[in-house]
């Protein structure tokens, strides 16, 4: 009894499964259901929270040094991200106390993934401009003013993106999605304000001593013509991408639509159990369950009658067995429990002995057993009279149809196949139709409602279907504004954004193809293709916005096409360095034992390194070139 959530609820569970410790030898217990499952849920996540932002924090330390060979410059993200980390999770609690704002354990995950790769993302790229500058000022505060100016604008417009993209989640319909957005944005926020304040200001004060042992020497104002934009792997890529901008962007093009047909072997799953790691109570028992009973057993459909006028569902047994029987009759159902069948159309109790035990069982017994208290008045005739205690165990039966009012009768509808099965969640919308009739016929006056997880799943897939086609066209116009109003052009948000949308088809498609033959899925999570979205948009844009604003930079005082070259082949690093570290954060999800996270952690990682090293290094470069001055 309780809430599901509650601390007493849980225990009782976990008291459940103590008691059912030390099975015979031959024997095989689970607890499970949906408390089981509950429990079982909340025990991961409760475990991940700590283990996932050590690992996280671990791994962006690992890379920052191997990236800068510097153990100095590589703390330096970390502080700045502990620290909104705190803020905002003192945040993210009051909002929970106080505004009843949704914290699951699945948003702190990607919260904190989320958090460790833009902020590291920001504090490389003012890092690598401040360390550039450094050899151009001798003064170290001149040189972060210079590095600022030329950065600032491109952190401002990618954590705009991120913050507007996510903060639209919350005109979703479902609260697990709506619930992101709030959290998510407000994540970045603060981070935005940490990079433009707290991290140059620890870099400054660090100065050359940032980037020990290999500190950059001031060289005068001309060192970046020293340091050609032809050295280098970078300079190399970039001068074979200027030279035949055509061959690569069409070669590129091709590759993503390779890869998008990965589409056609789409599968979405609802099944909330296998979303559980193998060897996990409650999945063990749904498995049981599973290969001894019809698949439906596990998840029944639930059709509940509230009937008019305060009437007892013990007045109408004869209805709801016409009811019941009807019911039975929908294809591919396998039987139908309700009060005047309890152990299903198949059992031994029907609607002439439920109406008996009514007749039969005293007022004083029923009452007991109506407030679940189970105990019979003592010195009850039913102790002594076999007749009467078949009757109590008849009646007793019954209850769990009937509510404890007597005004709500319950029906539990039983597929023969998986109730989380697609086709079985899609027929919900013409059952619940049918149930509806079947009252009508029945006689039964009251308002009839389709519950179970089987219909849930089908109210999920119409709000995930509506808010899917409202908040991708949103991110979409949001960002091309944003884009606009940075790169001062209506041309370049168009290909932008149509390297956006060949992006994300790609890594879906990749995905798909992944999570199908490789990882052995029987499907992808019904939420994974608009979280992948919203995150790869709006992170992807961000090496995108850094390119562009270089590009536009250089180009002032240069042709086009030199500029190009010098601007990918001085970003190259930095943007490759910090698209593997954010793919990196996102990768960490890949640990954690649940499905819909680990897939969520693939497919981003996946798009985050196309955007690295194919749509900014190849595609964008390459348009860019072919338009010219249209830009």
């Amino acid at each position: 009894e309780g809430d599901p959530n509650s601390d007493a609820f849980l225990d009782t569970v976990e008291a459940i499964r103590d008691q059912t410790d030390g099975a015979p030898e031959g024997v095989e217990v689970a607890v499970s259901g949906p408390a089981g499952l509950t429990l079982d849920l909340i025990s991961v996540f409760s475990q991940i929270d700590t283990f996932l932002t050590l690992v996280t924090a671990g791994l962006v330390l690992v890379l920052l040094i191997l990236i800068y060979r510097s153990p100095v410059i590589a703390v330096v993200p970390l502080l700045a991200v502990g620290w909104v980390f705190m803020i905002i999770s003192a945040v993210a609690a009051l909002g929970a106390d106080r505004l009843d704002i949704i914290v699951t354990g699945q948003a702190q995950g990607i919260m904190t993934v989320l958090l460790f790769g833009s902020g590291t993302d920001y504090t490389l790229f003012i890092s690598a401009r401040f360390r550039e500058e450094l050899r151009r000022n001798e003064d170290k505060h001149e040189a972060m003013r210079v590095a600022m100016r030329g950065v600032g604008g491109a952190i401002t417009s990618a954590a705009g993106t991120v913050f507007v993209a996510t903060m639209i989640l919350i005109f979703a319909a479902l609260r697990s999605t709506s619930s992101l957005g709030p959290l998510l944005s407000l994540a970045i926020a603060l981070m935005f304000v940490a990079s433009i304040t707290l991290v140059p200001a620890l870099i400054t004060v660090l100065g050359r001593w940032a980037f020990w042992p290999s500190r950059p020497q001031y060289e005068g104002a001309g060192a970046a013509d020293e340091h050609s934009a032809s050295e280098g792997i970078w300079g190399r890529i970039a001068a074979a991408v200027t030279r035949r901008p055509g061959a690569f962007l069409t070669t590129s093009i091709v590759v993503f639509g390779i890869m998008s047909l990965g589409l056609f072997q789409y599968q979405v799953t609802y099944d909330s159990i296998t979303s559980l790691p193998e060897g996990t109570e409650s999945r063990e028992g749904f498995e049981f369950l599973r290969e001894s009973f019809p698949a439906g057993e596990s998840a029944p459909i639930e059709v509940y009658v509230v009937l008019e006028d305060g009437a007892s569902a013990y007045d109408h047994i004869e209805a709801i067995d016409t009811m019941t029987q009807r019911l039975a009759e929908y294809d591919g159902v396998a039987s139908v429990e309700s009060a005047s069948a309890p152990l299903g159309t198949q059992g031994p109790i029907g609607a002439d002995q439920v109406a008996a035990s009514v007749e039969q069982v005293p007022q004083e017994i029923r009452q007991a057993i109506d407030e679940g208290s189970g105990e019979r008045p003592e010195g009850a005739e039913g102790e002594a009279d076999p007749e009467l205690a078949e009757a109590v165990g008849v009646y007793a039966s019954t209850r769990d149809y009937v509510s404890r009012d007597n005004g709500v009768a319950l029906f539990n509808v039983i597929l023969d196949a998986s109730p989380y099965a697609l086709d079985q969640v899609e027929e919900i919308d013409s059952f619940r139709q049918f149930a509806r009739a079947a009252a009508e016929d029945a006689g039964l006056d009251g308002e009839v409602l389709v519950g179970g997880e089987t219909a849930t799943n089908y109210d999920t897939k119409q709000a995930n279907d509506r808010d899917t086609l409202l908040i991708i066209p949103l991110v979409l116009v949001i960002i091309g504004i944003i884009l606009g109003i940075l790169l001062r052009s209506a041309i370049a948000p168009l290909y932008l954004l149509f390297t956006i949308v060949i992006g994300y088809t790609a890594t879906l498609g990749i995905s798909v193809m992944l999570f199908k033959y490789v990882f052995d899925y029987d499907g992808v999570g019904s939420l994974i293709p608009l979280y992948l979205f919203v995150f790869s948009a709006a992170l992807g844009i961000d090496y995108s916005i850094y390119l562009m604003t270089r590009i536009r930079e250089e180009a002032e005082d240069r042709p086009l096409t030199d500029g190009v070259r010098v601007a990918l082949s001085r970003t190259g690093g930095v943007i490759t360095s910090a698209g593997i570290i954010l793919a990196g954060t996102f990768s960490a999800l890949m640990i954690l034992p649940l499905r819909d996270l680990f897939q969520l952690g693939l497919a981003v990682a996946i798009g985050v390194l196309l955007d690295t090293f194919v749509t900014r290094t190849i595609m964008v470069p390459g348009i860019v070139l072919l338009l010219k001055r249209w830009n």
